[in-house]
């Protein structure tokens, strides 16, 4: 469906109307950043509020990176692997099994973060899957690694704030 006006506030994205997976990419990021952008309005530990706050513009770079200009980089990754080793850490390695979204509200959050964080890569699969444009690889490795630090900061989370997260056990797996 074509736009039924151009004016200026009847587009809510330039690219809305197009037929490329690269827009449900970009608003899958979006919904990321935002979703982030909530629980920087959490009362957070230090640890948490710095990590969060400097992986929330990096979500945009990523959002950029694939219809513009590439601007994540190696140094971006390694950053976001530090945070990531800095929570397993503390968490002496995480739990070892899948657990049950919830416990403390600002966990609850960053499981709903996590989730989004798969969307993100699911939505660079599709791009990459369409032939129209072939993110770079290392996109797909930040994304993944978002989810699995949006995981281990709702792990930790739940431990400073003394929640008992409740192991998941699959009858299908």
């Amino acid at each position: 469906m074509r736009p039924v006006s151009k004016d200026h506030g009847e587009i809510c994205y330039p690219f809305i109307y197009e037929d490329s997976p690269v827009c449900d990419f970009e608003i899958a990021s979006d919904e990321l950043c935002s979703r982030i952008g909530l629980v920087l309005t959490y009362e957070l530990d230090d640890v948490s509020r710095d990590i969060l706050s400097r992986v929330q513009p990096n979500v945009y770079h990523l959002n950029g990176s694939v219809r513009g200009k590439m601007a994540i980089d190696e140094q971006i990754l390694a950053e976001l692997y530090q945070d990531y080793n800095l929570l397993r850490d503390k968490l002496e390695g995480g739990f070892r099994g899948f657990v049950l979204p919830g416990g403390h509200p600002v966990s609850a959050e960053l499981h709903l973060c996590r989730t989004q964080a798969k969307k993100v890569v699911r939505a660079l699969v599709a791009v990459e899957h369409s032939g129209k444009k072939s993110p770079d690889p290392i996109l797909f490795r930040y994304a993944n690694l978002l989810a699995n630090i949006m995981y281990a900061l709702a792990s930790y989370t739940n431990r400073i704030h003394q929640v008992n997260e409740v192991e998941f056990v699959s009858r299908s797996y």
